[in-house]
């Protein structure tokens, strides 16, 4: 919980204790005195807060009303002093509590000592007034602090329930080190943090381990999305409103992971939430019918109980987790409910007590003693908490059963029912676009769906003839045989292909079996599981200057080309569409992913080459949950009720708007489509290029394992190295001169790791430019570079 909400807090205590001392509340509470001995005390204790700016010209008034006046500003003084700093920095569950009953004894107790001292020094009339002597009067006003200040702490107790203040020690590591790598990223242009993870800084919870599973088999980085549907409905909703929802627009696909089934299981996901929400609105109408107002009581008990049922913090660190049980959270509910029940008790008794008019007292609950408002919210409570439990034993059942690592299939896809008839054209243009060979994109950076920038390197060389060596009987004058672009593609194509086979490299007619040089040693280097492919670049305003990228207007931009227009885009590197050769190795289960973009052109007698290295990382730390999850207890039931409390409350808050939202949207779907469409129509610069990729929106900020980023880095440098060597064959065997070219290249691969593409964080080391570790938190930053304005580091040349 951030400042600001301490603070509300904090002003609500104060705002409460000055309504309770008022003139017209006290006079309230004099006309409803009870009978019994016991109500009577606690209802005598109400007068503690008590204030009268005109206490009359009588001087005998004045002499009562001052010491009363002084007393509520003591009190309320030292609730905003002293509860921020005792109660909301105290870790939660047993110890808030007994800090928040001894911060309302004391502040009680403290402003009726205020009290007691003006009134035996304001004259005579006091004692009248009282009927006791100096002393006498320190006994009553002592034991109406008391009284209070226990009620006060109950109250400062749920009004603090469910406050974060960071006692979970680890957590509190990680996120100085999210929040630093954050600021980085809000530095850099607005087209840049497109590209960035929109999700990977979230909070931390306690329930997620250090330690995490990583990928193993080729389909984790997909399960892990598929489980994200259920963990987090905001990642849903991204895929389902952006993307699926997004009729005109183009799909980013990535490496690694199979967006169909994601798609589907976002959608069962959305259907499931959106069913919780009609219940929970319901919960919601019940104490809403009976007292609106009381639905302020209802979100501050979630929030006790939620704190309650949270593990207590760890005062020493373990190596790893323990099976926590539920049942060690009980005696700290029973308790929190008993106080909850006796406060709404106080609460419904103190309301009905008040002179109030009929709309008003519906509205707060005071009527009926305030018994009716408490069953309702006791009722709306309880169907609130068993629709959140039913929802929590769904999800478990899911992640423990078919997202299971050996039970999890693709193949078997939750099917969306008539609910969204719309999604079926939608998720067919995802399996489609998963075999494209185009990018449409929008904004700045063409590489959507590819991760961060790791480096770039660029290479141009003049087409010479090249030397004759001694007894080749070459002609000096020969010029250099022709060649396009597409010719140098290709050759790249097959040698990375080769590579990934594992197949003998075939040494050029020019090289001889000459292998010496900086590209030597790769010769026979398989990397399995290389994906070859070529790949055209466009952005999504620009689709009306190229006629085979919109073959309709009104439809979303063609994912697919045919050779030979791949060979006219390769060639002619001076429209708004370019050509690269992409290759892509899977690593980790598909959760790193190193991509080499390598662009070619043959322009002016000179070929030029640019290289784009970026790696795609590991999703988030808690999306990793899903294999390693505890097992089952046999409170299950129970456990699972647990874990749903501290959600109940903003679930049950927040009810009735989602459910409205999600049913309008439903509604005005086909209408936004219609104005897209329209608008697409009239305007040639509308923007068709994808927006969001759905594997960026779960990467990570880290590195789980410390090896994760080396292979990486060793892919794209295999790829430099054949790629380079590719070329140099290419060139020799045409007759151009190398010498240059082999300069170039030796220092390309000469640099070792060069980070030019931002910061790489991997545990605690940081890698790139300014880049800085500490053992406390992985934290780097990276200083921008003049070069382009537009990405910070970007530019520099390998």
């Amino acid at each position: 919980m951030g400042r600001t909400g301490g603070r509300g807090r904090v002003v609500f205590l104060c705002v409460l204790l000055v309504l309770v001392g008022s003139p017209w509340a006290r006079e309230a509470l004099i006309a409803s005195w009870p009978d019994d001995n016991l109500l009577a005390l606690l209802h005598h204790s109400l007068f503690v807060p008590q204030w009268d700016l005109s206490p009359g010209p009588d001087p005998l008034a004045r002499e009562v009303g001052w010491p009363g006046n002084l007393g509520t500003v003591a009190l309320v003084a030292g609730v905003a002093l002293l509860v921020p700093r005792l109660v909301a920095r105290t870790p939660a569950a047993g110890g808030r509590w007994a800090a928040a009953l001894g911060a309302g004894v004391a502040v009680s107790v403290l402003s009726m000592v205020v009290s007691w001292t003006v009134a035996v020094n304001a004259g005579p009339g006091v004692f009248l007034a009282y009927g006791r002597d100096a002393s006498g009067i320190l006994v009553t006003f002592l034991v109406d602090g008391l009284v209070f200040g226990l009620l006060l702490g109950l109250l400062i107790a749920v009004v603090y329930a469910g406050m974060h203040t960071g006692a979970y020690t680890a957590p509190r590591t990680r996120t100085r080190g999210r929040t630093a790598l954050r600021i980085r990223e809000l530095r850099q242009p607005r087209e840049l943090r497109e590209r960035s993870t929109a999700m990977a800084h979230a909070h931390p919870s306690p329930d997620v381990p250090d330690a995490v599973a990583t990928g193993t088999e080729p389909r984790d980085a997909t399960r892990y999305l598929c489980a994200a549907a259920y963990t987090d409905p905001a990642f849903a909703r991204r895929v389902v409103d952006d993307v699926l929802g997004d009729g005109l627009g183009a799909i980013a696909v990535s490496p690694g992971v199979d967006l169909v089934p994601v798609a589907r299981h976002s959608l069962t996901a959305r259907r499931l939430h959106r069913e919780r929400d009609r219940r929970l609105a319901v919960a919601f109408g019940v104490i809403a019918l009976f007292a609106p107002l009381w639905l302020l009581f209802a979100r501050l008990a979630f929030r006790a109980l939620g704190s309650a049922a949270r593990p207590r913090a760890r005062r020493y660190a373990i190596r790893g987790r323990e099976l926590l049980s539920a049942s060690g959270s009980v005696w700290r509910l029973a308790g929190t409910a008993v106080s909850l029940l006796l406060a709404g008790v106080l609460v419904g008794v103190w309301l009905s007590a008040l002179p109030l008019p009929g709309l008003v007292k519906w509205l707060v609950g005071g009527y009926a003693w305030g018994v009716v408002p408490l069953v309702a919210v006791i009722v709306g409570g309880a169907l609130a908490l068993r629709t959140v439990t039913a929802e929590e034993a769904d999800v478990d059942a899911r992640l423990r059963g078919a997202l299971r690592r050996d039970a999890f299939d693709p193949e078997a896809l939750p099917r969306p029912g008539a609910v969204e008839p719309w999604a079926a054209a939608r998720i067919a243009a995802v399996a489609e676009a998963q075999r494209s060979n185009v990018t449409c994109y929008s904004g700045f950076s063409p590489f959507i769906g590819y991760g961060r920038q790791e480096s770039q390197w660029t290479l141009s060389l003049p087409l010479l003839p090249a030397e004759p060596s001694p007894g080749a009987g070459r002609d000096p004058s020969a010029p250099v045989t022709d060649f396009d672009a597409w010719d140098v593609v290709e050759r790249l194509r097959r040698r990375l292909r080769e590579a990934a086979d594992g197949l003998p490299v075939v040494p050029g007619p020019a090289r001889g079996h000459d292998d010496r040089g900086p590209v030597a040693g790769v010769q026979g280097a398989r990397l399995a599981g290389l994906v070859v492919e070529d790949r055209v670049f466009v952005s999504g305003r620009e689709l009306a200057e190229d006629g085979p990228f919109l073959p309709d207007p009104l439809r979303a931009p063609a994912t697919r080309l045919p050779v030979e227009e791949l060979r006219r885009i390769a060639t002619h590197p001076d429209g708004v569409a370019r050509h690269c050769l992409a290759a892509h190795l899977p690593l980790w289960g598909g959760e790193v992913v190193p991509s080499h973009f390598l662009h070619v052109a043959v322009v002016g007698r000179a070929l030029h080459l640019r290289c784009e290295r970026f790696v795609l990382g590991p999703v988030r730390r808690d999306l990793h949950a899903v294999d390693v999850l505890l097992p089952a207890p046999d409170d299950a039931r129970l456990a699972l009720t647990v874990k749903a409390l501290p959600r109940t409350g903003p679930a049950l808050w927040g009810a009735p708007r989602a459910w409205l939202a999600d049913v309008l949207a439903e509604r005005r779907r086909p209408r936004r489509l219609l104005h897209e469409m329209m608008a697409a129509d009239d305007d040639p610069a509308y923007d068709r290029g994808a927006r969001v990729s759905v594997r960026e929106e779960v990467q990570g900020p880290e590195y789980f394992h410390h090896f994760q980023f080396g292979d990486a880095q060793r892919v794209l440098n295999a790829l430099d190295r054949h790629a380079l060597a590719a070329v140099r064959d290419f060139l020799d065997e045409h007759g151009v001169d190398t010498a240059d070219f082999r300069a170039q290249t030796q220092t390309i691969l000469n640099h070792g790791v060069l980070q030019t593409g931002g910061v790489s964080v991997v545990g605690n080391q940081a890698v790139g430019q300014g880049a800085q570790a500490t053992a406390e938190s992985a934290t780097a930053t990276a200083a921008p570079t003049a070069g382009n304005p537009a990405r910070s580091g970007g530019s520099a040349q390998r």
